[in-house]
């Protein structure tokens, strides 16, 4: 009589866990599963190899840099590096690795237009022409546009006149713009972009300066310390802060809630399946 007692506890507990868990997935999974088929058929395409490539690509390097925070419309922009031409990498890279994310890139590159990005745009622009290295930014139109315009005085000072924050955007999505690099070279508009928060992103660019700190000592630190606790990808982002301000205990806050989202998103599903959903959501 005590076992079967003990036995409908444990059953009851079970339920209830799964009841939670499917309650959690209902409020934070923000990917039908017909977006999913209909990826799934798109994908149908693509060579056996292909996919696997792209696979690779999304799992290694999409999903390594934090770029699910943009796509789930938590953070304005992410930024990962793709280098092309391989004997200029450094000794001791991962070669093996490196051709993997190479190959990866460039059947993206081929099949892009199967997944047209309404919400957000991924472009790529090189850092070095001679080393055929590119990063490769998704950004998210919504919210840069809303940083932009929230910190646009830092953006005219950089470029030295007076701009719209529509211009700044229209910069920011167009690589081949005279003044792109302006922007993109500059710590403070970067961690802005970036979702590091204006005050973390003024600091970090005000102590990397060799004529100007705000004080003797750093007082900047991670965000976060969850490593070994998290996996890699699914991380907060991270990035220097000062940990006292109300700016980043809220940022803090933010992305947290943003992971929670992720998770249920991605759980036990096809990384490439969903991260192409996430990219082509109107």
């Amino acid at each position: 009589m005590r076992f079967r007692k003990i036995l409908l506890l444990c059953i009851s507990l079970v339920i209830s866990c799964l009841a939670f868990l499917a309650y959690e997935r209902s409020c934070y999974n923000i990917v039908p599963k017909e977006e999913l088929v209909s990826i799934r058929e798109k994908l149908k395409i693509l060579t056996p190899q292909e996919k696997e490539d792209l696979t690779v690509f999304i799992d290694k390097a999409i999903l390594f840099c934090q770029y699910p925070y943009v796509l789930v419309g938590y953070k304005p922009m992410s930024i990962c590096n793709v280098t092309l031409n391989l004997e200029y990498l450094d000794v001791g890279c991962n070669i093996p690795f490196c051709e993997a994310i190479k190959r990866g890139y460039l059947v993206w590159k081929k099949y892009e237009s199967l997944f047209p990005q309404k919400k957000t745009i991924l472009t790529d622009y090189y850092l070095s022409e001679i080393e055929e290295q590119k990063e490769m930014a998704l950004i998210s139109l919504k919210l840069c546009s809303s940083k932009i315009e929230e910190h646009l005085a830092d953006f005219c000072e950089v470029l030295g006149r007076t701009c719209k924050s529509s211009e700044i955007l229209d910069i920011l999505t167009h690589p081949e713009h005279n003044d792109f690099h302006a922007i993109m070279d500059r710590d403070r508009l970067l961690g802005i972009l970036l979702g590091f928060g204006r005050n973390n992103a003024y600091l970090y660019e005000q102590i990397r300066s060799s004529y100007e700190k705000p004080s003797t000592k750093d007082p900047l630190g991670p965000l976060t310390n969850e490593w070994p606790y998290w996996p890699r990808k699914w991380r907060l982002p991270g990035f220097a802060c000062d940990s006292t301000t109300e700016e980043t205990k809220q940022l803090k806050k933010h992305y947290q809630k943003a992971r929670r989202i992720i998770r249920w998103t991605y759980f036990n599903r096809d990384n490439l399946e969903v991260t192409l959903a996430l990219l082509t959501q109107p």
